[in-house]
C-alpha cells in the first residue's frame, strides 16, 4: 500500500511539472483563461502532494508504535 501512495505522489509531481511547462508556453495577454485553469490545477496538485506527504509521514510514525 505504501508503494502505491508513493507512486501516486510521484505521478502527481510529474503532472504538476507538465502543467508548469504548459504555463510557460502560454501567452499572458491572449491566454488568460488557460493560465487561470492551469494555475488552479497546479494548486490542486500541490494540495494533493502535500496531503500524500502527510499520509506517508503519519503511516511511518504509526508503523513504529508497538501493538
Amino acid at each position: 500500500m505504501e508503494h502505491l501512495v508513493i507512486n501516486l505522489k510521484e505521478n502527481l509531481i510529474l503532472r504538476k511539472q507538465n502543467e508548469l511547462n504548459k504555463t510557460k508556453e502560454l501567452y499572458k495577454e491572449t491566454d488568460k483563461e488557460l493560465l487561470l485553469i492551469s494555475s488552479g490545477k497546479i494548486f490542486e496538485l500541490d494540495f494533493l502532494i502535500k496531503s500524500l506527504d502527510n499520509l506517508i509521514t503519519y503511516y511511518n510514525k504509526t508503523k513504529s508504535i508497538p501493538l
